[in-house]
């Protein structure tokens, strides 16, 4: 979408840039002399004194954006920022005040000029940045990953494109390739336009009738890029398609979950879509020449990249909102085959205990076993379950291998202070259910074989031996390193697409944003 650019003021500031006594006081000697000050940052007001000074290094100091020749490169870096919001991007980012006064008129000195030459640069590096890894990152409770996250030289680029006269390409030569970004970019734009257009108001809906006289509905479909002028009957499978958007069961009946997300405002979608946008583009900088593995929380759903492809995809169940999967970031390092359950201690003294107390059998019914302090197995019927509590339970449980398992045949280890990790799981059907939030953090798989087979991708043998065997009872975990070290995110992004290209807003189900509170 084009925005509508205040040309007027935009021809005010260039002219004023351009200037008489802006163009007569820059010179490379006193451009390398005036950035060369240790005391930049604090002088100038600018954020990235140390990617400023490599961008001119690369220029030999010469002038980029007040210079006589009037190159066009100021106009199409100023375009650009002016579309800013059409990117999920905030243009109040990359301004500035070019002169050291304050003054947005008109340069009155050789510092003035200097200053708004070095102030643009710095707002243009940061506004690069911002298109290639996002305006910010998700928010995570551990971060294990070693790698540095920038693999592109924002002001080396910078330079190259000015110097070879195609800055005009730099914006979407920077734009992340994930297929998500572009969708999600395109739901801006289409939004921002109807959030845009004249006469534009928000109407709730209150009642459930699924028809054309039910204005505040067709104006909802019709910003959600869904309503066409059709039948009350087609208006249904339009209906179905909104709520596929939400993550909700497309059943065709306005009520209840229906109306409060098609009520949700045009404003808050936007707020939604760009932070998911910013999200994806901080992860297209992990997925370079390596693999990861994303969980998404809200969407109880894996995706798992390859450079920009989606390689294996799966539904997830993750924790309950009173007992929450958490957000992170690590990199798997082995795959334990047939595993021990070692039950949470929360789990063992809050849920077991009450059952132990009245019936020490159901150690062995579930094929648990109790270790004491020495990692010794303890016959369940010799302990004094009922002199025990909370702050006193010297005992661990653990569940052995076999059918009823809850780590399933499979899991896949990563470091984390949480004690979570991702595993298979005996309870199948659970996967079917359109809400997955059931674990006490952890992470259950859909294929845990499939993934199993990517990060011991030199030892398949592994995975078909135990997709031979099946669940064997009482089984030794067998501990096999990771061959594909695979970084793991686990966040909690609002938005994300699915495998038809469809735009899914999910829903806040631990209350992490409270986006209409803001309102």
């Amino acid at each position: 979408m084009k925005q509508q650019i205040p040309y007027k003021a935009l021809a005010i500031l260039i002219a004023g840039l351009w200037s008489f006594n802006a163009l007569s006081q820059i010179s490379p000697d006193r451009l390398k002399q005036f950035i060369s000050d240790t005391k930049l940052s604090s002088k100038t007001g600018i954020k990235n004194a140390t990617q400023v000074r490599e961008f001119y290094s690369r220029l030999n100091y010469r002038p980029v954006w007040i210079r006589e020749d009037r190159q066009p490169d100021l106009p199409v870096f100023l375009h650009a920022r002016g579309l800013s919001a059409d990117f999920g991007l905030t243009e109040k980012d990359y301004q500035f005040n070019y002169s050291a006064a304050g003054n947005t008129t008109e340069l009155q000195n050789g510092t003035d000029s200097l200053t708004a030459e070095i102030r643009i640069t710095d707002a243009a590096i940061h506004f690069y940045n911002d298109i290639a890894y996002g305006n910010t990152k998700p928010a995570l409770g551990y971060y294990g990953l070693k790698q540095k996250q920038g693999y592109r030289d924002i002001p080396a680029l910078l330079a190259e494109y000015i110097s070879s006269k195609k800055l005009h390409l730099l914006m979407p030569d920077l734009s992340a390739a994930l297929p998500e970004i572009k969708v999600l970019e395109s739901r801006i734009q289409k939004l921002r336009k109807a959030l845009m257009a004249p006469g534009f108001k928000e109407l709730a809906i209150s009642s459930g009738k699924i028809s054309k006289t039910n204005i505040p509905l067709i104006a909802k479909l019709h910003q959600l890029g869904i309503y066409q002028n059709l039948s009350d009957t087609l208006l249904k499978q339009q209906l179905k398609e909104a709520q596929k958007q939400f993550s909700l069961q497309a059943d065709g009946i306005l009520k209840g979950n229906t109306i409060r997300e098609l009520n949700v405002p045009v404003s808050v979608r936007l707020e939604q879509l760009s932070l998911a946008v910013n999200y994806y583009r901080w992860l297209y900088s992990l997925t370079q020449n390596r693999a990861v593995i994303v969980v998404n929380i809200p969407a109880a759903f894996m995706k798992v990249y390859r450079n920009k492809e989606v390689i294996l995809a799966m539904r997830m169940i993750v924790g309950k909102k009173s007992t929450p999967t958490p957000t992170l970031a690590s990199v798997v390092d082995e795959v334990i085959l047939y595993p021990y359950w070692h039950v949470p201690f929360s789990i063992a003294t809050k849920e077991m205990l009450p059952k132990l107390r009245n019936n020490p059998g159901y150690i062995n019914s579930g094929n648990f076993q109790v270790l004491n302090g020495s990692g010794s197995i303890v016959n369940p019927y010799s302990v004094n379950w009922g002199s025990l509590s909370r702050g006193y339970f010297p005992y661990t449980i653990r569940q052995s291998t076999g059918c009823d398992n809850s780590l399933g045949l499979i899991k896949l280890d990563f470091e984390s202070p949480f004690g979570v990790y991702l595993h298979d799981t005996p309870v199948k059907y659970l996967f079917t259910l359109n809400k997955r939030y059931f674990s006490h953090g952890c992470m259950r798989m859909e294929k845990p074989l499939d993934l199993g087979h990517l990060v011991l991708k030199n030892n398949p043998i592994a995975i078909d031996t135990l997709t031979q065997k099946g669940c064997l009872r009482n089984q030794s975990p067998i501990t096999v390193h990771a061959d594909d070290h695979m970084q793991v995110v686990v966040w909690y992004n609002p938005v994300g697409m699915d495998s038809t290209g469809r735009v899914v807003f999910y829903e806040d189900v631990y209350g992490k944003f409270n986006w209409m509170k803001k309102k």
